[in-house]
């Protein structure tokens, strides 16, 4: 899903080997329409994994944890990227509505309040890696 899919992406996408793999949606992620197209996608699905990365705002992210979260089964997981921007310099990204405590790391903190079906996975974290989003393997501990 995204919000604008460019019509040579799209081309790309649809004549690619595994095209009949892909669902192509365009829209909001937090549009009440697109949710309802992912959502009948996931039903009856055993295994769904979810990947947020399109608007980085707390309230664009933790929203979408609201939304998608529930899709996630147990042992599977749902990855938030771009967490590394808590840990970039105040006003680093001075054209984004996004910055140092507004961001999707932010966001994780709060939605993990809220939940006990979630934990870091620190078998990922624990990995050395460079990354720019610590902190983002959620997994899903129960149902």
């Amino acid at each position: 899903m995204d919000i604008d899919i460019r019509p040579d992406n799209r081309e790309a996408i649809e004549n690619h080997p595994m095209a009949k793999c892909i669902t192509l949606i365009q829209g909001s992620s937090i549009d009440e329409g697109v949710v309802d197209q992912v959502k009948s996608c996931a039903q009856g699905k055993s295994r769904v994994l979810v990947a947020l990365d399109s608007n980085h705002t707390h309230q664009h992210v933790l929203a979408e944890l609201k939304t998608y979260a529930p899709l996630v089964a147990k042992d599977s997981c749902c990855v938030v990227l771009d967490t590394i921007i808590e840990y970039m310099p105040e006003g680093y990204f001075p054209d984004r509505p996004w910055d140092k405590g507004d961001n999707p790391k932010t966001a994780v903190w709060e939605y993990l309040k809220t939940t006990d079906r979630f934990e870091i996975d620190d078998a990922i974290q624990n990995k050395p890696q460079i990354t720019v989003a610590p902190d983002y393997y959620l997994k899903c501990i129960k149902n």
